[in-house]
């Protein structure tokens, strides 16, 4: 239970809060005053990658940032829309992007989060039943709504880093070419875990296996304890997510009173981060599954309750597979996995058993 304990006296990061409560309300704002649903959706996710991506640092850190992340990770989508789930280079290209980002993991924060999403799109756009190609003017217009939000934010109240300490691009390139990594071993496994997750989705006929991918993605890194830490907060905030998303589409099934709990969630999500990951993880995921349930309206409640289950089903097969990737090819996570099982209930339950046989 230590592990859901709120952290003491953080400092809330107000103006982030704001400025994600923005980038993701005007661009769903303007899909809904257009009566398109798929619009307010991608216009949110947009907005929703701006905000993600904003790692401090200079206002040209900052907007540097922004356009190389947008560039690896639209260039990626599209080969992933292009290729299709089922094109034997939909492996390859995430097996490379995969071990590229075990490779550099632990070098930059930003470097890392934008091959993390290359690779989420990747996968995402190839199992989607392509958009209506005017649906895209939404996303772009809402990451320039949050790119515009954060340039904003950096005007009224620069908070820029000494050059070698924020977390933008530049540190971590150095890092990598100065032959810094995070070891062979760990890129290899990250890259098997990956497309494992994949294969798995596909064999198990997954209607979204990108949902099942993200989480050995984002939760998987080369620091063993805080890892399976991360992904025991990844899974109780799923499940919180989830719930929250239920409950508020049952008590206010209307569209805009939906949109009202986007957008809070979305506010309080970078608050929610400094309190407790598991948190963060809760508001991102219910904030999501209520716009899908803005897009899913017109087809009843049934396509609500089954989206939720979607999402729930991916999390739970993604965490466990991430778990045994973790404790194959993590010493660290591996040794503290297995002592935590023998400290357990079960265990000492069946030791007893078995004296009592004897």
């Amino acid at each position: 239970m230590h592990l859901l304990a709120l952290n003491r006296d953080p400092t809330l990061p107000w103006r982030q809060g704001v400025s994600s409560g923005i980038s993701v309300a005007v661009p769903a704002l303007i899909g809904l005053a257009q009566n398109e649903p798929v619009g307010a959706l991608l216009g949110a996710i947009g907005g929703l990658y701006a905000s993600l991506l904003d790692y401090g640092g200079t206002a040209r850190h900052r907007l540097a940032t922004q356009s190389f992340g947008l560039c690896v990770i639209v260039g990626s989508g599209a080969l992933g829309l292009w290729l299709g789930p089922h094109h034997v280079m939909m492996f390859l290209l995430l097996g490379l992007l995969t071990f590229c980002i075990g490779w550099i993991d632990g070098l930059g924060v930003a470097m890392e989060n934008i091959f993390r999403f290359a690779a989420l799109a990747l996968v995402l756009y190839a199992y989607i039943p392509a958009p209506p190609g005017a649906a895209f003017l939404y996303l772009v217009i809402g990451i320039c709504i949050g790119v515009a939000t954060i340039l904003i934010d950096d005007r009224l109240y620069p908070r820029a880093a000494m050059p070698r300490q924020h977390n933008g691009l530049r540190n971590g390139f150095r890092l990598v070419l100065a032959g810094h990594s995070a070891g062979v071993w760990h890129a290899v496994g990250f890259c098997f875990t990956s497309c494992v997750a994949l294969w798995l989705a596909q064999h198990l006929h997954y209607a979204r296996p990108a949902w099942v991918i993200a989480v050995v993605l984002f939760v998987t890194r080369p620091d063993g304890i805080d890892s399976l830490t991360r992904l025991f907060r990844s899974v109780f905030g799923a499940l919180v997510g989830v719930g929250l998303a239920w409950a508020v589409t049952r008590l206010t099934p209307h569209t805009w009173a939906l949109y009202m709990w986007a957008v809070l969630f979305a506010t309080l999500r970078p608050m929610a981060m400094v309190r407790n990951f598991w948190i963060h993880y809760a508001l991102m995921t219910a904030m999501l599954m209520v716009l899908f349930d803005i897009l899913l309206l017109p087809e009843g409640r049934g396509a609500e309750v089954s989206i939720l289950w979607i999402r729930l089903h991916g999390v739970l097969l993604g965490s466990g597979i991430a778990l045994i990737g973790m404790v194959i090819f993590n010493p660290q996570a591996r040794g503290y996995f297995i002592d935590e099982m023998r400290q357990s209930p079960m265990h000492r339950w069946l030791a007893r058993s078995r004296i009592r046989q004897d």
